[in-house]
């Protein structure tokens, strides 16, 4: 009986964390979001493709917890070498779906408050549903449609080569990532991203030598996210006019 005292009084003596204070994360925010790919392109070569992507989100409390909104609006690509460089036309961009998915926001042990999301799977020039799961690699497919409402199949994005200039490329594409990370106060979030799906096919172009597939993979580094927070009633023109200068 004198030893359970004993470690009762040991227990109150023993330094604890202050509980983690759960801050309120409802408004609107700047998401910058980094990842890196590593891409092997017949002819070309292979390349290290950094990609910034400055995000408009809002946040709001739902009856099954927080939910996180995320509209695109500037993604910035930038290669290791300079041969090629790929450029997003605004319809494509105009295009990448304005998604809401749940997010955790959670105390630690150690006092510090946990950030998780998961962006869900985004789907590329194709029906996600009708591929059933495999991406499709001919324009022809069923799950192919004019995405970006250009007249050509699937997604246009254009390589800047140099001599030759720009060259239209048709191309499908799934990625999925998530975040996890730690909330630094009521007005900063800031962690990791990884990539746990990244797959694409080209399935057309203007020059039929671009016309063949990439390997990709994700790579290290280039990998971190920040969201702050920033005037209610934001739009994307103000996401870009802040996306100046940072990459």
């Amino acid at each position: 009986m004198v030893q359970f005292a004993v470690a009762i009084f040991l227990i109150a003596l023993w330094p604890h964390r202050a509980a983690a204070e759960m801050p309120d994360l409802t408004g609107s925010w700047y998401l910058t979001l980094r990842t890196s790919t590593n891409a092997k392109v017949p002819i070309i070569g292979n390349t290290n493709i950094k990609s910034t992507t400055h995000l408009l989100v809002s946040i709001k409390a739902t009856d099954a917890g927080l939910a996180q909104t995320q509209q695109t609006c500037v993604v910035d690509n930038r290669p290791s070498r300079s041969i090629t460089r790929t450029v997003l036309p605004k319809a494509f961009i105009d295009h990448l779906p304005i998604k809401t998915y749940p997010i955790s926001v959670t105390a630690e042990p150690d006092g510090s408050v946990a950030y998780y999301a998961d962006l869900v799977q985004q789907f590329v020039g194709y029906d996600g549903a009708k591929a059933n799961g495999v991406i499709p690699s001919r324009a022809k497919d069923p799950a192919v449609y004019d995405w970006d409402e250009d007249g050509k199949p699937g997604a246009s994005v254009l390589v800047d080569i140099p001599i030759i200039g720009h060259v239209r490329i048709y191309m499908v594409q799934t990625n999925h990532t998530v975040l996890t990370g730690t909330v630094r106060s009521a007005n900063k979030v800031e962690g990791r991203t990884k990539q746990l799906l990244l797959k694409q096919r080209t399935i057309g172009a203007d020059n039929r030598l671009l016309a063949a597939n990439p390997k990709l993979t994700v790579a290290e580094g280039h990998n971190d996210f920040e969201l702050v927070r920033i005037e209610p009633g934001s739009t994307c023109t103000d996401i870009a006019r802040m996306a100046k200068g940072r990459f």
